[in-house]
């Protein structure tokens, strides 16, 4: 049953849907007519705590998984990559209709750089997920984390990130992410900012 359900988590990955990342402070004063310099500013032993959805349909089955993190800063280097401890928190895992929890599990250890794109994921090799692979795992953490860009952005501009995709040799992920807009979230000022991955697979086709 388990590997199983790894397998289909490892196949369905086209259809992911995730919601993550705590949303970027912005200023009270900000003014959406300038542009803005998008940062996020953390310190070592900062922690959050985040809940993701993954909905999937496949092999006539719709299922749902609702899983929590935490991120801890574990070090910051001086050239501002930063490295997190992430811990599997647990969650619930739906299969039509059925629920049935999940445990909390597997830590990992990875790095981003400044800008808060994944160039290291290093999960524990003596705690594996039964879910999802490792290389799964990889890509759903490049979803989690807003790359942010190199100049101020006004609402609506675009930038393109490429990286190495670790689910298919020699291929690429392409990840575009679009500065929406400021928004409130709880009262707070914040950005708005709509992140979409795209990665090829091993056969040629693609999934988004």
């Amino acid at each position: 049953m388990r590997n199983n359900k790894r397998l289909l988590w490892i196949g369905a990955l086209a259809l992911l849907a995730l919601v993550g990342q705590p949303a970027l402070r912005a200023d009270d004063g900000a003014d959406a007519a300038k542009p803005t310099t998008l940062t996020n500013p953390v310190k070592v032993k900062d922690t959050f705590q985040y809940k993701s959805t993954l909905s999937v349909s496949a092999g006539g089955a719709d299922v749902v998984v609702e899983q929590g993190r935490k991120y801890t800063v574990k070090e910051i280097k001086d050239n501002g990559d930063i490295v997190y401890v992430v811990a599997d928190l647990g969650g619930k895992f739906s299969i039509n209709g059925g629920d049935m929890d999940i445990p909390p599990g597997a830590s990992v250890t990875l790095t981003q750089d400044k800008t808060g794109k994944i160039i290291d994921y290093k999960p524990d090799a003596n705690d594996q997920n039964p879910y999802l692979s490792d290389t799964t795992q990889y890509l759903v953490a490049m979803v989690d984390h807003i790359i942010l860009p190199d100049k101020p952005v006004k609402p609506g501009d675009s930038w393109k990130t490429e990286a190495k995709n670790p689910a298919a040799k020699d291929k690429k992920v392409s990840i575009k992410t679009t500065f929406v807009g400021l928004d409130k979230v709880d009262g707070m000022p914040a950005w708005k900012i709509k992140q979409t991955l795209e990665a090829e697979t091993e056969d040629g086709s693609k999934m988004t």
